[in-house]
């Protein structure tokens, strides 16, 4: 009888999330594969002229905050806070408003977004800003199992003064999962990415680490490949069963402080890093 419950219970949850899928389809435009926000010619990948580069004498500062789509007040002041110590912001659950437009184009920011899907003509999905422009930047998706909408990752490469290239890797995990294969899928794929990587690498983002599996493959799998995770001298940030979900990890790079501020303006905490270069 047990058994009996528990498959109805099974064939019930499934019927919602299908119904709920059918559903969020017909509000939601979902690209039928990966491509940047910013193209008209639904590509994946751009290149960008070489005009400048970063110079590695100088600090490099970071910051990682998942938006919360913009949804509570006070954003655009936190975000204004961000831009004048960083040079590089990597968002998560960014969505393309009118708002968001206007301050990248007020603040002459760089920016690319992956087109995860979009909602009443605004797109939603990573986005990376910099000072620079990169000279490649890639979209990538993975659709979660149950809800169809996909999470979104951007792998940009910046230039850097020495002639090597800096990778950096903005990534928003699938959340609802009943294992964990579906989220090793989109984090194997990352790894492959990096693996065949030279040079300074940053992964970063919001992993959704909600589950000690989680946590313990993504730290596994990055060590791997000899990414290290940066410690915080002060951790506000947002925890699920008392595990972070963002993290930033680097490689070939010297972390000189590394902090996280919770703010009304998202669920999730704002993340800084500084790095520097390993100048030969």
């Amino acid at each position: 009888m047990k058994i009996l419950k528990k498959r109805w219970l099974a064939l019930g949850t499934a019927i919602l999330i299908g119904a709920v899928s059918v559903w969020l389809y017909g509000i939601f435009e979902v690209p039928e594969t990966p491509r940047l926000a910013s193209s008209q010619e639904n590509v994946s990948c751009l290149s960008y002229p070489v005009s400048s580069s970063i110079d590695v004498r100088k600090p490099l500062n970071l910051a990682v905050w998942n938006i919360y789509k913009q949804q509570l007040e006070g954003w655009e002041d936190e975000l204004l806070a961000l831009s004048k110590a960083s040079s590089l912001i990597l968002l998560q659950e960014a969505q393309l408003s009118q708002d968001l437009q206007r301050y990248i184009s007020a603040h002459r920011w760089h920016s690319n977004q992956a087109f995860a899907f979009s909602v009443n003509n605004e797109v939603a999905g990573v986005m990376t800003l910099s000072d620079l422009a990169p000279k490649k930047v890639c979209a990538y998706t993975k659709v979660e199992p149950y809800l169809r909408l996909p999470k979104s990752a951007l792998y940009s490469e910046f230039p850097l003064s020495n002639g090597q290239t800096l990778s950096v890797i903005n990534i928003h995990s699938i959340n609802f999962t009943f294992g964990i294969e579906e989220y090793r899928e989109q984090l194997n794929a990352l790894v492959d990415a990096v693996t065949k990587l030279d040079g300074p690498v940053i992964v970063a983002g919001d992993f959704n680490t909600w589950s000690e599996k989680r946590l313990k493959t993504v730290k596994a799998e990055l060590n791997r490949i000899g990414l290290q995770e940066a410690v915080f001298d002060t951790d506000a940030r947002l925890k699920v069963f008392s595990l972070p979900l963002d993290h930033i990890y680097y490689r070939d790079l010297v972390l000189n402080d590394a902090n996280s501020r919770s703010t009304l303006a998202s669920d999730h905490a704002m993340m800084t890093a500084s790095f520097s270069f390993k100048v030969n």
